[in-house]
């Protein structure tokens, strides 16, 4: 390890979090709004997407594609982030959305994060249907 840092792993508390089903191959996980303990209150919102390969602890992706500051990591924890980017009139959700909506841009970040073989795995309508299930889903936590 460089520096003492490691991979994140996925949260293991659970609270807040959604099951995105991804396919077999996948563990994916969204929170709407995630705030970490001991944050002053402020007005961003902090969608996150954890992605690890089904079996594994460690993320391999994650996406914040926060309402100020969006980014997304590869092997979180390891690298730097990466700012998301975003087009003119696109909100930094579905410019995140694009990486799953597009799956060979999905598979090329996984392939990154050294999961070659699940990224040759995946497919389209799995990938497609996981970014309309996080959709809804943060649909329905900005109606409330």
């Amino acid at each position: 390890m460089q520096g003492g840092r490691s991979q994140q792993t996925m949260p293991e508390d659970r609270t807040g979090w959604h099951h995105i089903d991804a396919g077999p191959h996948l563990e994916v996980l969204f929170h709407p709004n995630r705030r970490s303990g001991g944050r002053e209150p402020d007005e961003i919102v902090r969608p996150s997407i954890v992605v690890a390969v089904a079996g594994k602890r460690e993320q391999a992706l994650r996406f914040d594609p926060f309402s100020l500051g969006a980014h997304y990591h590869i092997r979180p924890g390891l690298a730097a982030q990466i700012p998301l980017p975003v087009a003119e009139g696109q909100s930094p959700l579905d410019a995140t959305m694009a990486f799953f909506e597009k799956p060979l841009r999905f598979r090329g970040l996984l392939a990154l994060a050294e999961e070659d073989d699940v990224a040759s795995q995946l497919r389209d309508d799995e990938l497609k249907n996981a970014a309309s299930q996080i959709r809804a889903l943060n649909i329905a936590a900005t109606a409330n």
